[in-house]
């Protein structure tokens, strides 16, 4: 192999890589803006009823609809990798300046939900 189609390679590979490591980094800030609240300053209650047997992806997209997650991917996602007990059905009080963790560990806690 000459050394000018190894060098053509390299770069091929370098860019590849390159490329990558953009992806990554804003897939990463994607999910560490969605992770936050979705208005930082609005403590207006909002109230949400989780229906029993409702999967995450489920109430990602009944918190998405009520406008506290900006993003039910991101939700389901977060609850798959850091669910340390299941979603409790029942009817929640949450405000829009919760983070994704908070409202997490609310739904979490079956004293938080007022059950129908």
């Amino acid at each position: 192999m000459d050394s000018q189609k190894l060098k053509q390679q390299n770069k091929i590979v370098l860019l590849i890589v390159a490329l990558l490591v953009v992806a990554g980094l804003t897939i990463h800030q994607y999910f560490n803006y969605a992770l936050q609240p979705v208005s930082p300053n609005n403590r207006a209650s909002v109230t949400v009823t989780i229906p029993k047997g409702a999967t995450d992806d489920e109430v990602g997209a009944i918190l998405k609809k009520k406008r506290l997650v900006r993003s039910s991917y991101v939700f389901s996602y977060y609850l798959q990798t850091h669910k340390t007990s299941g979603i409790k059905a029942g009817q929640f009080t949450l405000d829009r300046s919760l983070t994704v963790p908070q409202i997490t560990r609310q739904l979490q806690n079956s004293r938080a939900a007022k059950v129908r």
